[in-house]
């Protein structure tokens, strides 16, 4: 072996040691791994219980189409803020502590004022503040998380938060709409109007369609307006449904309100929705097509 040979094979082993003191770092602490609160999958979670002391038990329960509320409302549930809520099975736990050795009552977990199951076998309880970090208590069985303040105040909102604004779900078909004065309904594959109008074209009976399909409340909240105060009714039918939704109108300056007397639910909603929602608009179209006599 040449010399030349000999010393190409110390600077390749040279290069080698220094890659390997670059890339192990020899000396350097390893950063802890990552420790999640739980190793549920939120594909597996079909059924969610948050248990409040103050205010109503949420119960909701995975359809095929999307999740629905089961209890305190009969409603379709917000799927965003239900995947908000999923994310909390993956959320990183700071630090874990074994609650044999602990008072409960130190962290407020003797009888807590908010828990959250999953499937009826995960339960999760909310305790107290930690002083310096503000990380949040909470405890699964026997173990005790530190976690991220963020899931508590979500968790203790309002109720309605949890259910979707839309006033028709995005799953079922409108089949025939009738408002003060006026109905829509599909009759052979198209809108027709009662009573009839030759002065708005087949496109205002689409858009007036797609107000109701589109339609979302600015706001839900329990139920206020009552059968008496109401001003009028809106019925809309859906395919497949052998009775229609019933909303009560109510309409003031400030408010534009639809009660769903049977859901014990109001939706609160624009003010500037009600004449789109209400009755055909004119485009500028509809009056080249039909102008005004002379």
């Amino acid at each position: 072996m040449t010399s030349r040979t000999l010393l190409n094979l110390a600077l390749l082993l040279i290069v080698l040691i220094l890659v390997a003191v670059v890339v192990l770092e020899p000396g350097k602490t390893p950063e802890p791994k990552t420790v999640l609160l739980t190793n549920l999958k939120d594909s597996d979670v079909n059924k969610i219980k948050i248990i409040r002391n103050d205010k109503d038990t949420i119960e909701l329960q995975k359809t095929e189409q999307q999740w629905q509320m089961l209890a305190p409302y009969s409603l379709a549930a917000n799927n965003y803020k239900v995947a908000s809520l999923m994310k909390l099975l993956k959320t990183e736990s700071v630090a874990q502590y074994d609650m044999h050795h602990l008072d409960p009552a130190r962290y407020d977990l003797l009888s807590p004022a908010l828990s959250i199951d999953f499937n009826d076998s995960l339960k999760i309880d909310f305790g107290n503040l930690e002083p310096i970090q503000k990380h949040r208590y909470v405890r699964i069985d026997q173990q005790l998380h530190l976690i991220a303040d963020y899931y508590y105040y979500q968790l203790v909102g309002s109720t309605t938060d949890y259910l979707d604004h839309a006033l028709i779900e995005q799953t079922e078909k409108i089949t025939r709409i009738e408002l003060p004065g006026l109905t829509l309904a599909i009759t052979d594959g198209k809108w027709m109007l009662s009573p009839e109008n030759e002065n708005y074209s087949a496109d205002a009976y689409t858009d007036l369609f797609n107000e109701w399909k589109l339609a979302h409340a600015v706001e839900l909240r329990p139920l206020t307006v009552t059968k008496k105060m109401a001003d009028s009714q809106v019925r809309i039918f859906l395919q497949g449904h052998d009775a229609p939704i019933e909303y009560k109108l109510f309409q003031t300056d400030d408010e534009f309100i639809l009660s769903r007397i049977d859901k014990n639910i109001e939706y609160v909603m624009a003010a500037d929705k009600a004449d789109a929602l209400l009755g055909l608009q004119k485009r500028p179209s509809d009056d080249k097509q039909n102008p005004a006599p002379k």
